[in-house]
């Protein structure tokens, strides 16, 4: 079956190549045989399903999709759902941050998060991100919508999501039980250039997904531990 045959690639992208050499590892240790094909054929078609009522969100050109974003969440919500829910929220961290964190691993030897610099840096990215687009346009009824506070060095670069189509996809699906595998993930990326991430919501525990990244020998670092809900999504006061 030509699974791909049925998605719009004109408006959609696939999952990155990553998640799916994720996804079928995972698969090869649950299932035997001819089985573990017919469950990755049966994760695929469910994608495809998934992406027929998505809207429109930027495609290649939202670096938002890119290899551990978006569409690669999607994949996994469809991961989720052909297993029946069995996966656990442990076991969909854990695949999440397989595949998101590794463009921080590139980062990890040459950017430190304590050095003003670097933190300088990382608001230019956020805010280029910000103003493109393709990644945020308010203007759009569906995609990510950024906002980049004004840079003070003394405090360190902070943003926030006020629009993000993953918990929008979760809230849909009713997903949200498991929304903590996805948002946190962004707590050990931050940890791989020395940062610390301070967050105090999220877009799929409120309305906005708040970011405050200092450096992790930072007093606001001290200040600001991180800790965990009852609802399995990290935090800070």
């Amino acid at each position: 079956m030509n699974i791909i045959s049925q998605i719009d690639l004109k408006k959609h992208i696939l999952y990155s190549p990553l998640m799916e050499k994720v996804i079928k590892k995972h698969l090869e240790e649950k299932y035997h045989g001819d089985d573990i094909e017919k469950m990755w054929e049966k994760v695929q078609l469910q994608y495809a399903v998934f992406l027929k009522d998505l809207p429109y969100l930027g495609g290649k050109k939202n670096t938002h999709n890119g290899t551990g974003g978006t569409y690669d969440c999607i994949m996994l919500f469809a991961y989720y759902e052909a297993l029946e829910h069995t996966p656990d929220i442990n076991e969909l961290y854990e695949m999440n941050c397989e595949v998101f964190l590794t463009g921080f691993k590139s980062l990890e030897k040459i950017a430190n998060a304590n050095k003003s610099f670097v933190r300088r840096v990382l608001h230019t990215a956020f805010s280029a991100t910000a103003r493109s687009k393709y990644n945020c346009d308010p203007k759009q009824p569906t995609g990510y919508i950024m906002k980049v506070e004004p840079y003070d060095k003394k405090i360190g670069p902070k943003y926030i999501f006020e629009r993000c189509p993953i918990a929008e996809f979760a809230k849909a699906h009713g997903y949200l039980d498991i929304m903590p595998a996805f948002c946190n993930s962004d707590y050990p990326a931050m940890e791989m250039i020395h940062g610390h991430l301070i967050r105090k919501h999220t877009c799929a525990n409120s309305d906005i997904c708040d970011y405050w990244i200092v450096g992790d020998e930072s007093e606001a670092a001290k200040e600001h531990p991180k800790k965990i809900d009852d609802k399995g999504y990290w935090y800070n006061d």
